[in-house]
């Protein structure tokens, strides 16, 4: 009887044994699937570092070299991004354009992208996009004697609604594709920079530049002498938002961007952006 008795626990011992084994690897499988987390996010993981791309040339106060150091808002929401994912960051800004930034998510060579980014139709087909965490009103700038002699003193909300003058854009740009739409009589000129742009509109080679409020602002910041020969609009109904380009398949990572810009006190417009524009070019205090 005690031989039976002890066989008996013996095999208990044993199913007890199988049976916490089986537990403990269920859980270990559980724990390893948690760490591994959403497919989307493990390559950023296991690297340890967030790829940002940026254009090659700065663009202050979104991203510029200042005393040696990359800062601005796009720095700094992409350190805030990385720091949600809990890992560095490093920026790729090998690319020339704004269109090249965005194809740098689209080919994989980077997992987002940061570079004052217009939101628009055509880049969505290829790339997913954030939240805006900027939105700019859409600008005019005028060559002043131009304007006064083609509108003939008509009113200027029917002459620009009903514009047919040489427009300049950025060519292969977002603001290029807009002023197809918005300004479907213009007889759109395309150039290389907004610099051509600027000085062409100033020479009285064409009627008006277009692009966003902010650049079209900074002119006056930049060269406060143009105003004798440049006269701004805004256009209120027409808004440009700037959002981080995320890889089409990647939604966890989209979901974190977008954490990330929601949690941040407040989406910037036009005032805050030229506001920190004159920070960032203001000479450093000697100590």
């Amino acid at each position: 009887m005690l031989h039976g008795l002890k066989r008996t626990l013996g095999l208990c011992a044993m199913v007890l044994m199988a049976f916490w084994a089986t537990c403990a690897a269920a859980q270990t499988a559980s724990d390893s699937s948690a760490l591994a987390g959403p497919p989307d996010l493990i390559g950023i993981a296991e690297r340890g570092h967030l790829v940002v791309a940026m254009t090659s040339f700065d663009n202050a106060p979104f991203y510029s070299v200042k005393d040696g150091k990359l800062v601005g808002i796009d720095v700094d929401l992409s350190n805030d991004i990385a720091a949600a994912l809990g890992v560095d960051v490093v920026f790729d800004r090998t690319a020339e354009t704004f269109n090249d930034v965005v194809a740098k998510v689209k080919n994989g060579e980077a997992d987002i992208a940061v570079s004052k980014i217009s939101r628009t139709n055509a880049r969505a087909l290829v790339v997913a996009f954030s939240d805006p965490y900027v939105r700019l009103k859409n600008a005019l700038m005028f060559n002043r004697l131009n304007l006064a002699q083609k509108s003939q003193g008509q009113d200027l909300g029917d002459y620009i609604r009903n514009f047919n003058g040489d427009l300049g854009v950025i060519e292969n740009s977002s603001f290029a594709n807009f002023a197809k739409l918005r300004f479907p009589k213009a007889n759109l000129v395309p150039f290389k920079t907004w610099g051509e742009v600027v000085d062409a509109t100033i020479a009285g080679k064409i009627d008006a530049a277009y692009r966003d409020e902010f650049e079209v602002r900074r002119i006056a910041e930049d060269r406060p002498e143009t105003s004798i020969s440049l006269r701004t609009v805004t256009i209120a109904d027409a808004r440009d938002a700037i959002a981080v380009a995320v890889p089409w398949n990647a939604p966890r990572l989209l979901a974190m961007v977008n954490q990330v810009i929601d949690d941040r006190p407040t989406e910037l417009n036009a005032d805050d952006v030229i506001a920190l524009y004159r920070k960032s070019i203001a000479p450093q205090a000697e100590h």
